[in-house]
């Protein structure tokens, strides 16, 4: 079980939060917890939204993590220091576990803090940031590192070998149906069409198509007229509904980092 109190929360779409996730602290008029899209929370992890927390898509927050957005216990009329400010994470962050982000902390879109960090201050996009307090030791243009088109025909083709070994443990069968593809278990069947180029086959009612470049908008028309599921690599994005092997699929490109935007 997880604990959630603020002023507001906002949640977006395929977000997950695990369990013993706690959020909540004192609050404010202003109080905020927005989890953006296709993002994570992983168990054990304490956030305080007294000040707005806001985190963008795509960001996956590891366990034990910790995120405040107040500091006080001993008395400011003491001298002692007092401090509410918020934090903000952008898209596509990474923070493994147990990294601590303090009041007024900022994080850049594409960052990722090393694990047993502290972020105190702002980090910018597109870095490779460790240590306590955390500092940069890779950005832009060598992080990430870019791969070449057939080094990412290469990946998918990896990521598709594993995947076809998983269900097949799991008591799929798999028969090839050039250019498709079947996927059996029991008496049901789904068909996929791996797409790496243009698309002579024309794909039915409760297809699925993964494709590794974009797919043209009025490809993608037609797929939602006829009914067709798909996952497209190189667009970022994916069918709205899905066939249990759409949802597999989507779910086993997770444990490689990709997350797809559902359709609208």
């Amino acid at each position: 079980m997880s604990y959630l109190s603020c002023e507001t929360i906002e949640m977006g779409e395929d977000a997950k939060i695990r369990e013993q996730v706690y959020v909540g602290g004192p609050q404010l008029p202003e109080s905020r917890f927005a989890l953006g899209s296709r993002t994570i929370i992983l168990q054990l992890t304490s956030i305080n939204p007294t000040k707005p927390v806001v985190i963008g898509d795509d960001t996956g927050i590891g366990g034990h993590c910790l995120i405040f957005t107040h500091g006080v216990w001993l008395s400011a009329l003491d001298g002692y220091p007092v401090t509410y400010q918020a934090v903000t994470l952008g898209k596509s962050v990474w923070l493994p576990w147990r990294v601590f982000v303090m009041p007024g902390s900022t994080i850049g879109d594409g960052t990722v803090i090393g694990a047993n960090s502290l972020v105190s201050g702002s980090i910018p996009a597109n870095s490779l940031a460790v240590g306590s307090p955390a500092k940069v030791i890779r950005s832009a243009p060598d992080f990430p590192t870019r791969l070449s088109e057939r080094e990412q025909a290469a990946l998918v083709e990896t990521i598709m070998s594993e995947f076809d070994r998983y269900v097949r443990h799991n008591g799929v069968t798999l028969d090839e149906q050039p250019p498709f593809r079947a996927y059996r278990f029991g008496r049901k069947s789904w068909r996929l069409l791996w797409l790496r180029g243009s698309a002579p086959v024309s794909p039915d009612r409760g297809d699925t198509v993964l494709a590794e470049i974009a797919l043209p908008f009025e490809m993608l028309a037609g797929f939602r007229k006829r009914g067709v599921y798909w996952l497209d690599l190189g667009g970022r994005t994916r069918s709205r509904d899905g066939s249990p092997l759409t949802e597999e699929l989507a779910l086993y490109l997770g444990r490689y980092g990709v997350r797809l935007a559902r359709d609208a």
